[in-house]
Order: C-alpha cells, then sequence, then structure tokens
C-alpha cells in the first residue's frame, strides 16, 4: 500500500471515528434544586448547627451544613427520589416516580423552579440567592 492511498484511507477513518464518539455523548443529566432548612423553633442541634445529607439510592449525592437558621440549596439529579437527612435522621424526601425523560428541563438542563423542605423559622425559600434588604 502506497503512503498516498494510506493518508486516504487514514483520514476518513479518523473522521467517522471522531463523528460517532460525537454521537453517542451521553445528554446532561437533568438537575433540580432541594432547599431545605432547620428552622429556629425545632429543638436546636447542641453545636447549633445541622449537617443536610441528600440521597438518593442509598448514595450521597450532595450534602450542606451550617446553622440551623439558613437555608440550603442543593442541586441533585431529576428524577430520582432524594431523601434529605438531618444530622443522620429522617428530614424529608421529595421526588417524582415518573421516567426522567418525563421531567421537564431548561436549556441548562436544570428542572424549572425547586422543591423545599423547611420548618417555621426559615427564610423564603424564594429569597435564597437575593441580596439582604439594607437595614
Amino acid at each position: 500500500m502506497t503512503t498516498r492511498r494510506l493518508r486516504r484511507t487514514a483520514v476518513p477513518a479518523a473522521l467517522l471515528a471522531l463523528l460517532a464518539a460525537g454521537c453517542s455523548a451521553d445528554e446532561p443529566r437533568p438537575t433540580q434544586r432541594v432547599v431545605v432548612c432547620w428552622g429556629t423553633q425545632d429543638p436546636r442541634p447542641a453545636d447549633g448547627a445541622v449537617t443536610f445529607s441528600f440521597r438518593q439510592h442509598g448514595e450521597e449525592v450532595a450534602s450542606a451544613s451550617g446553622p440551623v437558621d439558613l437555608a440550603f440549596a442543593a442541586t441533585v439529579p431529576a428524577g430520582e427520589v432524594t431523601t434529605v437527612l438531618a444530622d443522620g435522621e429522617p428530614f424529608g424526601e421529595i421526588g417524582v416516580e415518573a421516567d426522567v425523560a418525563d421531567v421537564a428541563v431548561d436549556e441548562d438542563g436544570a428542572t424549572p423552579g425547586y422543591y423545599a423542605l423547611t420548618r417555621p423559622g426559615c427564610p423564603d425559600p424564594a429569597t435564597l440567592g437575593e441580596a439582604p434588604a439594607a437595614g
């Protein structure tokens, strides 16, 4: 085989390999936001802080910790039930039972809005990320 023929064969083969790799790339998995807050009216943990664990199928997919009166947001895969633990104890559960394909997503692969598991004394989850009002 001549060098010229080898080049003519190798270039199209390399292009086909690159195109095939691009076509088989997985789409980003849809995500959703979960907002949690312990609240000020429930008994406080001894150290005044709480650790939240966000779990799907028994595996931790996100975590957050801090003072009990703060709201925390975590981004988790959409389309799965997410169990939230607070200091290792059940705090709540959110999710959908439909297939991931049925979850509405925006152009970034995120579900619009959020799920909130909050208790009395927590800030409004809708204000999460806003600058505090000047006082």
